[in-house]
């Protein structure tokens, strides 16, 4: 089963490599504003297009084309290395092709893959993202010619994904049943089982995928889309804000002057940065489905939060850049803070794929999306029209606070969906508060 993502995690190292270009790791600090936009403009675009492209086309077609879009964005850095122009244009199809692929992965994850490891499928967008970023840093810190090197990994990311998207990708079996065409759904999960064919758990699994589809059928579109409101909200922030404040801008200038001003020129903190991003993405996947989601999430969370207050008050008395010792502190404190956010950023993935209803998954997820990639936007916009000492400091200390108060709510009202059913999962997103850790 896990052939049948293979296309999306080769899409997501690509998103993974330009998402660190446009959050600081890159090679354009006297160019314009537009360059760090557009790959996060471009996924907004993508989320967009997914809505209509899911109705129209099946999921082989819809990966191949994201493929194509990775490979022509290879090509185009590969040619026009030197061309900002050039460079933007390659930016927003890969930006374009991340947003679909994310969309598509999150709802076809959640519903072809069993309960018993579904949150180990939905971590691997964030995993593969993370796993992109360190091959991205490496390559920054390591060698001149970033973007010529940029443009043949996405360029091999192309390929390889265009060809698994072709023979891989399996159509989910609800796509089949909600049209009415059982046959075909059997045939999906009987190709999903390992070794393929039809057995008693391609019965049972195909039953079940039934019941999910008579429990959404009780509620109209209208119906659907109140009962998705508070998971919407609570994805909002789950997602959409918490997930941005742990890998920005503003991080990636803390760690960059904390190991300038302590350590001068030594690029290896830059590694180990996304690499402990890594590691703790590593640690998120083999614990996700075996501990569950809610405290090791909300453990991770309130950790970034105390880790972020302090930089704040580093960077908030301009003598502390005269003193090694405390840079020193915020480029540890900043590498610490990628181990968790590393931990937390899968879960968010899981959720996702877990918490709509059937009939409005599809609209309300991509809002989702689309609302984290626009507040990375606002804080690029706001850090690089303004880029001072005092909002960095401004900046840590709001969001260190915000995710302490959001880290007492959602102590209220995530719930646990370990191994449950999407129904299941759906119903306990449902409810406002959610006070078990089990």
């Amino acid at each position: 089963m896990k052939n049948v993502h293979v296309t999306r995690f080769i899409i997501f190292v690509s998103a993974g490599l330009n998402m660190a270009q446009n959050l600081g790791w890159n090679q354009f600090a006297l160019v314009s504003i537009h360059i760090y936009l557009s790959w996060f403009i471009g996924a907004v675009i993508g989320c967009l297009l997914s809505i209509p492209l899911a109705i129209l086309i099946t999921k082989k077609y819809i990966m191949a084309s994201c493929s194509f879009f990775v490979l022509i964005d290879g090509i185009i850095f590969v040619c026009a290395p030197a061309s900002e122009y050039a460079l933007i244009v390659a930016r927003y199809l890969n930006g374009i092709a991340v947003g679909v692929a994310t969309v598509t992965f999150l709802i076809h994850g959640s519903e072809v893959t069993a309960k018993s490891y579904r949150g180990y499928c939905l971590a691997m967008e964030q995993y593969s993202i993370s796993f992109g970023i360190v091959i991205h840093v490496i390559d920054t810190s390591l060698w001149a010619e970033v973007l010529y090197m940029h443009g043949l990994i996405d360029l091999l990311l192309g390929c390889l994904a265009f060809a698994s998207a072709l023979i891989f990708t399996i159509e989910s079996p609800i796509y089949y049943l909600r049209r009415g065409n059982e046959a075909m759904a059997l045939d999906c999960l009987a190709r999903l089982e390992r070794p393929k064919g039809v057995k008693s758990t391609t019965y049972a699994s195909l039953e079940e995928h039934k019941s999910y589809i008579r429990e959404n059928n009780k509620y109209d579109t209208i119906g659907s889309f109140k009962l998705g409101l508070v998971p919407l909200v609570k994805l909002m922030l789950f997602r959409s804000l918490m997930l941005t404040f742990g890998f920005s801008l503003p991080l990636t200038a803390a760690v960059q002057v904390g190991t300038l001003l302590s350590l001068g020129l030594e690029t290896w903190p830059y590694i180990v940065y996304a690499a402990l991003r890594v590691l703790g993405s590593l640690i998120t996947i083999f614990t996700v489905d075996t501990l569950g989601r809610k405290i090791i999430s909300l453990l991770s969370l309130i950790i970034i939060g105390a880790l972020l207050i302090p930089i704040g008050i580093f960077f908030s008395n301009p003598y502390n850049f005269l003193d090694k010792q405390k840079m020193a502190i915020v480029c540890t404190l900043s590498l610490l803070i990628q181990l968790f956010a590393g931990i937390y950023a899968p879960h968010t993935s899981v959720y996702m794929g877990e918490a709509f209803p059937l009939k409005v998954k599809l609209y309300l997820l991509p809002l989702c999306v689309a609302v984290e990639h626009i507040v990375h936007i606002i804080t690029i916009c706001v850090l690089l029209s303004t880029s001072s000492r005092n909002h960095l400091s401004q900046y840590f200390l709001a969001t260190g606070s915000v995710i302490i108060f959001i880290f007492l709510l959602f102590c209220a009202v995530i719930p646990e969906t370990r191994k449950t059913s999407l129904s299941e999962a759906q119903s306990r997103f449902q409810k406002l508060f959610y006070l078990k850790l089990y």
